[in-house]
């Protein structure tokens, strides 16, 4: 875990409405705010905000007033300079993004492309497939218990140890049971993380 220059900035705004989620929903006490991207969207990335237990070791931790916002290490490049406002309107509420790396954006405001995107996506395409080639190795372990786990998506990051990130599902009896992250945590990402070092995080989605 790091701390650096800002790599982010929230508005007053975006900054109350995070304090108000985290004082109405139960069970985020001294939570922090994770932003990142996920590959997809009509424009190539889309933002992903959320609310988290704290900081992994490849995050960068940005201050705020009363919480931290967190941005894994391998997203760095894509939002460093990103503004977040928060906006209300008779019809809609929501976080809105500018993005000085967005060399295309999407109109419904969260999608966005980037210079680099050709190069990242070969990038991304082959850790993909190293990963797709361990996760074979991974999924006898998992299809004997009657569950599977599916790569969804990868950022590879800067090359550099700890600066990737792969997104996984599990699906079938890991998909509904309840020590889904403890196969994940205990079992896969130990293995992608041996294999290839410059994973830093495993993230689990629905």
């Amino acid at each position: 875990m790091s701390a650096t220059t800002p790599t982010v900035e929230l508005t007053d705004r975006a900054v109350k409405q995070v304090r108000h989620l985290l004082a109405s929903t139960p069970g985020t006490g001294g939570f922090s705010l994770r932003i990142g991207v996920d590959p997809g969207g009509c424009a190539g990335f889309t933002y992903n905000l959320a609310l988290v237990p704290g900081a992994e070791a490849e995050d960068v931790v940005i201050g705020q007033d009363g919480f931290d916002v967190v941005v894994h290490s391998s997203m760095v490049h894509l939002l460093r300079g990103l503004r977040v406002d928060y906006t209300e309107t008779l019809t809609s509420s929501g976080f809105t993004f500018q993005n000085p790396n967005a060399t295309s954006s999407c109109g419904c405001g969260t999608s966005f492309g980037a210079s680099d995107s050709t190069e990242r996506t070969a990038a991304d395409a082959r850790l993909r497939e190293q990963v797709e080639e361990i996760m074979e190795e991974i999924r006898p372990f998992l299809r004997g218990d009657g569950g599977d786990a599916e790569v969804v998506a990868t950022l590879a990051g800067n090359g550099e140890p700890g600066t990737a990130e792969v997104h996984l599902r599990l699906t079938g009896a890991c998909g509904g049971c309840s020590s889904a992250t403890a196969t994940l945590t205990g079992v896969i990402e130990s293995r992608l993380k041996e294999a290839l070092p410059e994973i830093g995080r495993v993230a689990l989605v629905s």
